[in-house]
């Protein structure tokens, strides 16, 4: 186990808001869009930003019982307590129609058994690896100068030309490349660095190497820029972060 996931693991249970605020700004979206995907036929589009947003609340009560030593992903977990709140809402409001409007109570979701029907797909389990790879690149971003990191995303997320890009940024060719060096180096650091941050199996720490982000340069350039694009696309629109953080802060916990 890595010493910065028992840290940040540390700081959700000990309710830090930049820690769950963070919690959310990764993998918010994606667990809005699977919980999106559970109810979407039956609840509307309010009802589940409002699901997803209690899912934050019920991980912050649920959050001491997930044990990182037993060897569970941590995105298998939250997808447990998201299917958890999801079907808690449909029991709940199966029994107001009935009289009885009493929403079941909390769980153990590391003991819950899994059956197929509930088991998170591939599709859920890449959406949380693309998130980390965003959360990688733009933190690097924040560690990096602003022009050398520019050049670096006009190279690889818009595709333009060393040459172009020299002309447009007033540089010269040799110090486009030198740039994309420097910063191709700090990004796959990164990159690997929050990957690890936020894994807790050898699986997890693997999907670096299925991505392709473990290739060579022009490799690793396609590959992140694909990841990269998907999820920066798939982000469009969401709001949940906000709301979620805000209500979670204002001491509904």
């Amino acid at each position: 186990m890595k010493n910065v996931n028992t840290e940040f693991l540390s700081r959700l249970k000990s309710r830090d808001d930049d820690a769950w605020f963070e919690l959310w700004e990764v993998f918010g979206p994606a667990l809005e869009r699977m919980v999106e995907r559970f109810a979407r036929r039956c609840f509307s589009p309010d009802t589940v930003r409002d699901v997803s947003q209690e899912t934050l609340l019920r991980l912050a009560k649920e959050i001491h019982r997930f044990d990182p030593e037993r060897g569970t992903r941590f995105s298998t977990w939250l997808f447990q307590i998201a299917h958890h709140v999801v079907c808690g809402e449909f029991t709940y409001r199966n029994a107001k129609k009935r009289g009885e409007g009493v929403r079941p109570g909390a769980l153990d979701p590391v003991n819950e058994p899994i059956g197929p029907s509930t088991a998170p797909s591939d599709d859920y389990e890449w959406s949380v690896f693309r998130a980390k790879v965003y959360r990688g690149m733009r933190l690097a971003g924040q560690r990096l100068d602003f022009l050398p990191f520019e050049v670096y995303k006009a190279r690889i997320l818009r595709g333009m030309k060393s040459k172009d890009i020299a002309v447009a940024m007033g540089i010269s060719e040799p110090t486009v490349s030198r740039y994309m060096k420097k910063v191709r180096s700090t990004v796959r650091e990164t990159i690997g660095e929050v990957v690890r941050s936020y894994s807790f199996t050898e699986d997890e720490e693997n999907e670096v190497a299925r991505a392709q982000l473990d290739r060579r340069d022009e490799l690793f350039d396609d590959a992140l820029a694909d990841i990269y694009a998907r999820e920066e696309e798939s982000r469009q629109g969401y709001d949940t972060i906000s709301r979620a953080v805000m209500t979670f802060r204002g001491g509904a916990r």
